[in-house]
């Protein structure tokens, strides 16, 4: 187990999220999470704005837009150091995770895509 965090880079992880199917968006919830908490527990400072998001509507009734959020995403990436894109089901499919993946290449931020 790591003990240490490797201070000052921030990691934006981007995954799906939305689908018609509830079931299937808690799904996704569940597995970026479960991978952003891996990520942390190896030393990473990691933004899984999924878990984040998804956690604050729980707590405060507030618009679930997808400009929105985007716009919310959009302003933590451009702070990170590196978007790591999960390649988990329907990732080729989301129209975010496409629109992080092009704000990247257009601030210059490197792109790691993660398997399982």
């Amino acid at each position: 187990m790591i003990t240490k965090i490797e201070k000052g880079k921030l990691i934006y992880l981007a995954s799906p999220y939305n689908h018609p199917d509830k079931a299937t968006m808690i799904s996704n919830f569940e597995i970026v999470s479960k991978k952003a908490a891996e990520l942390v527990a190896e030393g990473k400072v990691v933004y899984s704005p999924i878990t984040y998001g998804h956690t604050l509507v729980e707590f405060q009734e507030m618009t679930t837009d997808q400009e929105f959020w985007m716009g919310f995403c959009l302003t933590l990436l451009e702070k990170s150091e590196e978007l790591y894109v999960y390649m988990m089901p329907g990732w080729d499919k989301s129209k975010g995770v496409a629109e992080e993946i092009e704000f990247a290449k257009q601030h210059n931020i490197p792109i790691t895509y993660l398997t399982h």
